[in-house]
């Protein structure tokens, strides 16, 4: 993981211009950035439970990003939204739903 996505604009403009990739436990969106590095955006909203669990969902995704990414391409921003299964999800789960993601797009 070489960067983080933090300014909303770049959110925005994922949701709005990029493209997405809906599984079971998250929502991805990625487009290409004009950098050599891959960048990473999490969004964990209430719905997902209380605090303890929005940061364990954030905790598993970067651990699992940590762990796909490294076959991918890169030069792309990748926005990842927590959905409601994901505060009691295994990583096992977590883990198959990314590769899913990675899998269905072009980032492989």
């Amino acid at each position: 993981m070489k960067g983080t996505v933090k300014l909303n604009r770049e959110f925005v403009y994922a949701y709005k211009k990029g493209k997405k990739i809906v599984s079971d436990c998250m929502v991805f969106h990625y487009y290409k950035n004009r950098t050599n590095t891959c960048r990473l955006g999490i969004t964990v909203s209430k719905v997902v439970g209380k605090a303890h669990d929005r940061n364990r969902a954030k905790r598993l995704i970067r651990a699992v990003y940590r762990e796909c990414m490294p076959q991918t391409k890169y030069g792309y921003n990748v926005i990842i939204v927590a959905r409601a299964k994901m505060a009691y999800a295994p990583y096992e789960r977590v883990k198959a739903s990314m590769k899913y993601c990675i899998e269905k797009s072009e980032l492989e």
